[in-house]
């Protein structure tokens, strides 16, 4: 029994091994070669309005109400400092927020925003805002309603058309809070008609990205949001477009500076983090807006300090590198409440954050049918978020019960999704897509006590009644492993026992959007 599971983990890391080799070779040949990646330009979308349009106040958002059902086991063979997670049920085995249930309905998402220019028939100071009513990370309990998105943009730099219509090259600014450049994912989120999954990604590197350093110490973390990729700052952005007017290239650029906490909070350790974004479109037709035909190949990048306790007890010895400090909070052992780490700074450092990814986007006809194909690498250096235990266990080894980051993590993820539409197969009159998704995310490379890998595969097939209106069936394989953490201590078993619970899960969500009410 143990040498076939031996022999069909060799085959699984030979076989993920030859995929991220693949992948890393469709992205070279991508970024040198894309003739003919949904290819948004969402700074474009979600920083501006079309110029000359008449809207002071425009009103727009979605529903997601959902349906998901998880089916890991309960937790087995933890031994020593976890014994007491035997029985219980992991974190990424039940739902989200309130991971207290492993199947019910919900609201994933209710979003109410709107947007438009400051003066009628003028471009020069557009305006966006978006608030959150939902069932996700952004809304934890005592946050119900989420302030997502607060911003202007300011074009009277922006330099206008030329003589074919295609835009110059010129500055917009950008400031309040808002999706700051990261991964192409992040600033599409809010748009329902570019995320065709519903998926649960607390196992991705996106989703790393999105835990900030300012939530409770070393238990629960239930009162805190995360930020949604959201920062407040300011940004200065801008797009060119050159070549054939009607199928013409465009190149973006975007840099920013913001605060670097979550949504809502104010700079609490006097440290900025500093976002870059560069991308080249080759847009196919005369297609616009969220579902143009385009590809698209980008990179970004982002950094700054954090202030972080890494010796909340005071002992002089990082908590990172001990078992449960004395006179630590770890709540399993009902040791007490939680510290914030930021605000208990007195034995802080400043540590390092560096994130960055490159990918592609393609959306196109092909034949009677739409092809959608989008890949991205990533890669985190730094401290960064490194699982959760609360409120039933833990997602690392036994010498880091208490603490949920790695002050001095490597992290390393990928994905590649692809969509059909499939209705002309059955000759069906309303549009159907069927999409394959896989997500790679290698936590704590560098720590063989700590390593993670993270194989995610979600199919998904969805049934539109009509274009702002559609119901997604979603199933996701998850294959979780700590194989290779050094063998034979307490770290290998007792993450082999926490991935080794974790199953699969299967949802149903429907997607309703309203917009374009024009109201003056």
């Amino acid at each position: 029994m143990i040498s076939s599971i031996s022999a069909r983990r060799s085959f699984i890391s030979t076989f993920y091994s030859k995929q991220t080799l693949t992948f890393l070779l469709l992205l070279l040949l991508g970024s040198i070669y894309s003739s003919s990646v949904f290819a948004a330009n969402w700074f474009k979308l979600r920083g501006t309005e079309p110029g000359g349009t008449a809207h002071t106040l425009q009103v727009w958002g979605f529903l997601q109400p959902a349906f998901a059902h998880d089916y890991s086991d309960p937790i087995e063979g933890a031994v020593k400092a976890a014994g007491p997670v035997n029985g219980t049920v992991a974190v990424p085995g039940t739902l989200p927020p309130e991971r207290k249930v492993q199947d019910s309905f919900y609201l994933r998402r209710a979003r109410l925003g709107i947007r438009g220019t400051m003066v009628p028939i003028n471009n020069d100071i557009d305006y966006f805002i978006l608030t959150e009513f939902g069932q996700n990370g952004t809304n934890r309990e005592g946050h119900e309603m989420v302030m997502l998105d607060a911003s202007v943009t300011f074009n009277q730099l922006a330099r206008g058309k030329d003589d074919n219509e295609l835009h110059n090259l010129g500055a917009r600014f950008r400031v309040g809070q808002f999706l700051f450049s990261q991964t192409t994912e992040s600033l599409s989120q809010s748009t329902p008609g570019r995320r065709v999954h519903m998926w649960m990604p607390e196992a991705t590197l996106a989703n790393a990205l999105t835990r900030r350093v300012h939530d409770n110490g070393q238990g629960n973390f239930d009162d805190v949001k995360v930020n949604g990729a959201r920062d407040i700052g300011v940004e200065v952005f801008d797009f060119v477009e050159f070549g054939n007017p009607d199928s013409p290239f465009e190149f973006t650029y975007s840099a920013a500076i913001g605060n670097g906490d979550t949504i809502g909070q104010m700079n609490q350790d006097d440290n900025y983090r500093t976002y870059y974004w560069l991308s080249i479109s080759k847009l196919l037709d005369n297609t616009r807006g969220a579902r143009r035909h385009a590809w698209k190949t980008y990179g970004w990048y982002q950094n700054g300090d954090i202030n972080f306790n890494n010796d909340i007890n005071g002992d002089g010895l990082p908590d990172s590198t001990q078992p449960i400090p004395t006179g630590g909070i770890h709540p399993i052992n009902g040791l007490g409440g939680t510290v914030d780490r930021v605000a208990n700074a007195g034995n802080a450092e400043d540590y390092r954050q560096e994130y960055m990814g490159a990918g592609f986007d393609y959306f196109d006809k092909v034949g009677k049918s739409q092809l959608r194909f989008n890949a991205e690498y990533q890669v985190m250096k730094g401290l960064v978020f490194d699982g959760v235990q609360s409120p039933s266990s833990f997602w690392n080894d036994a010498n880091d019960l208490g603490l949920r980051y790695n002050p001095k993590s490597e992290n390393t993820g990928w994905y590649a999704d692809i969509g059909y539409d499939i209705n002309h197969w059955w000759k069906g009159s309303k549009r159907t897509t069927i999409n394959l998704r896989h997500d790679v995310f290698d936590r704590n490379t560098e720590d063989k006590l700590r390593t993670v890998q993270f194989n995610t595969t979600t199919f998904s097939m969805e049934y539109f009644f009509h274009k702002k209106a559609r119901l997604t069936f979603s199933y996701q394989a998850r294959d979780f492993n700590a194989d290779d953490r050094t063998a034979g201590t307490p770290q290998a078993t007792n993450g082999e026992a926490v991935m080794s619970s974790i199953g699969n899960r299967v949802g149903l969500q429907v997607t309703y959007i309203f917009k374009n009410v024009l109201l003056r």
